[in-house]
């Protein structure tokens, strides 16, 4: 029994080890990315609400894709068109075009812009969306055109103050050529994310499946956590709360500071 129990201890300590080891390298080298979010790019979790100081609170990055045309203005498929010989470039090199539910997902650099050229083109069409809307509606008063004006005129709130303006902007299979691709710009964040191809063989066209981040929860140090006491996660709000977060040289996340926004 002791032999056993020795056996589990060891394999506990080697486990930890190799865990903290890899924290004290993602800290230690390279910050990658220093970026403020706030709740709109983070969710507290689904919960009845947060009433004390817990240091298991987790944060959901919440990310998108710009939304294409024939997508509804209320969903956002996470799937971005691309070419077939830029999925062999990406390593599926194996691609069965007849054949979606033997393709392999792969994990591949995923590049974000934070609150950047790509939220303001969004914003801009919201803006547009709703004008449109709006002199239609002036114009020619009806239930319907009521009704897209005031659909609109909630889209546009949303894309105002409540919805994410972390964006999806590329994939990639090597980390250096990415990053130097968007050297030039501000709040560029680099991750790695779970992605799978896709045929579409009424069109002949090919698509990529952003399915998950591969850290897609932040933990919240419990000497950060006093900000969070006390809020509900809601969905139609302003943001109540910022959070400092740094990305090292391993691509994941910690947080520096959080603060309390007063609305």
């Amino acid at each position: 029994m002791r032999k056993y129990l020795s056996i589990g201890l060891f394999i506990l300590i080697g486990t930890n080890l190799v865990v903290l080891s890899g924290v004290v390298f993602n800290r230690m080298g390279e910050v990658t990315a220093h970026i403020t979010l706030t709740e709109r790019e983070l969710s507290l979790p689904y919960s009845n609400g947060i009433d004390k100081e817990n240091s298991g609170i987790l944060l959901s990055v919440n990310w998108r894709t710009v939304m294409r045309k024939d997508e509804p203005y209320f969903y956002n498929s996470r799937e971005v068109k691309i070419t077939k010989g830029e999925l062999l470039e990406l390593g599926f090199d194996k691609f069965e075009e007849n054949n979606n539910f033997k393709q392999q997902s792969r994990e591949l650099y995923w590049a974000f812009e934070f609150d950047g050229e790509l939220y303001a083109a969004e914003l801009e069409k919201a803006v547009l969306q709703y004008q449109t809307a709006f002199a239609s509606y002036e114009a020619k008063p009806s239930d319907t055109t009521k009704r897209n004006k005031e659909d609109y005129s909630a889209k546009l709130k949303r894309e105002q103050t409540t919805n994410s303006r972390l964006f999806f902007i590329k994939a990639s299979a090597d980390y250096k050529s990415l990053a130097a691709q968007l050297s030039d710009k501000k709040n560029i964040l680099i991750v790695k994310g779970l992605t799978k191809p896709y045929y579409k063989s009424e069109n002949k066209s090919y698509s990529l499946l952003l399915k998950h981040l591969s850290v897609s929860n932040i933990m919240v140090p419990v000497a950060h956590s006093e900000v969070f006491i006390g809020l509900h996660r809601e969905y139609k709000s302003t943001p109540r709360y910022t959070a400092e977060i740094k990305w090292g040289s391993g691509l994941e996340p910690w947080i520096i500071s959080t603060k309390r926004i007063d609305n």
